[in-house]
Formats: structure tokens, C-alpha cells, sequence
């Protein structure tokens, strides 16, 4: 009864908590009230189809929506693709360095603190202009370095936005895999004779991951962070870059809602399926 409660109420909670905030720029602005502000953003989110935005340019006044969906799903296919691009390129790394020599491990340890600790800024421009310098180079485009028109990029987008996640998860995976590597059920294992393709494969790696996954919404809050910059670097329309150009407190309402759904049900299946499939409780 209880964990139904908190079920319901947790996302109940930062939805309320969203719609505080979102009116808290009527505390400077004297001729509104907070409360008068809470009020104008609960009516209109309870209409969303009557929500408009004004262009500041041409001043013309369109509808949020469907436009924000559009939007909202430009940037949840870059986010979506940066994040299985991370895991994999992050697995595949920790693959090389289980069964690589001391040196190549300590290559790999080096490349991804230098890598990690690099601006994201940094990262994406030094993409973009290695794509340049390689087309004028050879006159081959290797990839569509900005969105035209209603061509939107995703996959440069995507790949540029998994670098830092991929390195990041790779400097949890690597500090959890020295840590298993001396637990007892290993020791057990190498004891039995089993191979250490099998030890890693099936038995490390799961473990691994679920560590992994304790901190599933800093790597989330660290890909959205940067998603602002990316997209007008990469010329995307994306739900941030919308809400940076059309902020009102309904349309920051109702994004920032947008965005915390699929997050919340996203970390939430991954708690039901560990519990459920390794039988080990635990809290996102």
C-alpha cells in the first residue's frame, strides 16, 4: 500500500514542484503576484491546445502545439541514440581493457580522465571542424555537420553528445571492475576453472551495472545540460532551443513536464527490471 502511494505521489510531487518554479519570475516583475502567476499557469496548462507562442522576430502568434512535440522528439531521438552509443562504446571499451596488458590499460585510464575533463563546447567544435578540414581536404563529406531547413542532423548530433557519457561511464565501469575483481565469488569462480570470458560475460558485468545504474540520472541531467549548446551549435531544432526562444512560464511548465516524463518511467522500468530479473532492491 505504501510503495503504491509513493508510486503515485513522487511524480505527482516534481510535477508540483515544476509548476513552482515556473512561477517564480513573477517575483520580479512588482504588477504580478506569484500567486496570480501560479494561477495563469495552471489554467492555461489545463488547455494546453490553447497555448500560443509569439515569434520575436516576425511577432506573429502561433500554437505551441503540435509544434512543440516536433520539437520534443528531434531532441528525445538525439538523447535516446547518445545514450545506447554511450553504454555500447562504454562496454566495449571496458571489454578491451579487462583483456588488454598493463600499459593499455593505462592508456585507456589516461585518454578517458584528459577526454572527461574536457568542455563540452570543446568536444563538439573540435567534431565539427575535423569534419570540415577532412571535406576540404578530400572533397568527401563525412557526415551533415548543421541542420537546413527541415533536413535535421541526428546521428552528428548524437555522436558528438555520447563522447563525454561514453567516457564517463567508462571511468565508473573500470573503478567498479577493479573492485570485483577481488570479491570472493570471483576468486570462487577462477577456483572452479571457469574462463574469464565467462567470469566478466556473466557474472562481473551484471553487477557492474547495476553500480552503474545508481547514477543513471546524473549521466541523464549531464547529456541534458547539454543539449542547449549542442543544438545551436548543430543548428537543431530541439525542444531547448525552442524553450530558450519562446520562454513563457506555461511553455517552461509544460517542457520541463514533457521532459521529466519519459526520464521518470525510463529510471523506473530499470528499477523494476533489476529487482525483478537480479532480485536486488534499489533507488533512482
Amino acid at each position: 500500500m505504501k510503495s503504491g502511494i509513493k508510486l503515485i505521489m513522487e511524480p505527482l510531487l516534481i510535477i508540483l514542484g515544476i509548476l513552482l518554479v515556473s512561477s517564480t519570475s513573477a517575483l520580479f516583475e512588482p504588477q504580478t503576484s506569484y500567486w496570480e502567476r501560479l494561477l495563469s499557469v495552471l489554467k492555461e496548462i489545463a488547455w494546453p491546445q490553447d497555448l500560443v507562442y509569439v515569434n520575436p522576430v516576425s511577432e506573429i502568434e502561433r500554437e505551441v502545439f503540435p509544434i512543440l512535440f516536433s520539437a520534443f522528439f528531434s531532441s528525445a531521438r538525439i538523447v535516446f541514440l547518445a545514450l545506447v552509443m554511450a553504454i555500447v562504446n562504454s562496454l566495449v571499451l571496458l571489454v578491451c581493457y579487462f583483456f588488454a596488458g598493463t600499459s593499455f590499460k593505462a592508456l585507456i585510464k589516461s585518454c578517458s580522465v584528459v577526454i572527461s575533463s574536457l568542455p563540452d563546447i570543446f568536444v563538439i567544435a573540435v567534431l565539427q571542424i575535423f569534419v570540415i578540414l577532412f571535406f576540404k581536404s578530400t572533397g568527401v563529406l563525412l557526415i551533415d555537420v548543421a541542420s537546413t531547413g527541415e533536413n535535421q542532423v541526428i546521428l552528428f548530433p548524437a555522436v558528438a553528445l555520447s563522447i563525454l557519457p561514453t567516457f564517463f561511464f567508462l571511468g565508473l565501469l573500470v573503478s567498479f571492475l577493479n573492485e570485483e575483481e577481488h570479491l570472493s565469488y570471483v576468486e570462487l569462480a577462477r577456483g572452479k576453472g571457469l574462463n574469464k570470458y565467462r567470469i566478466l560475460f556473466i557474472h562481473m558485468i551484471r553487477n557492474i551495472l547495476i553500480s552503474v545504474t545508481y547514477h543513471g540520472k546524473q549521466i541523464v541531467w549531464m547529456m541534458l545540460s547539454n543539449l542547449l549548446i549542442l543544438e545551436y551549435l548543430f543548428n537543431v531544432f530541439g525542444v531547448t532551443s525552442f524553450l530558450f526562444s519562446y520562454n513563457s512560464p506555461s511553455i517552461f511548465a509544460i517542457t520541463s513536464i514533457l521532459l521529466f516524463i519519459p526520464i521518470y518511467l525510463l529510471l523506473k522500468c530499470l528499477q523494476w527490471f533489476i529487482k525483478n530479473r537480479i532480485g536486488r532492491e534499489m533507488s533512482l
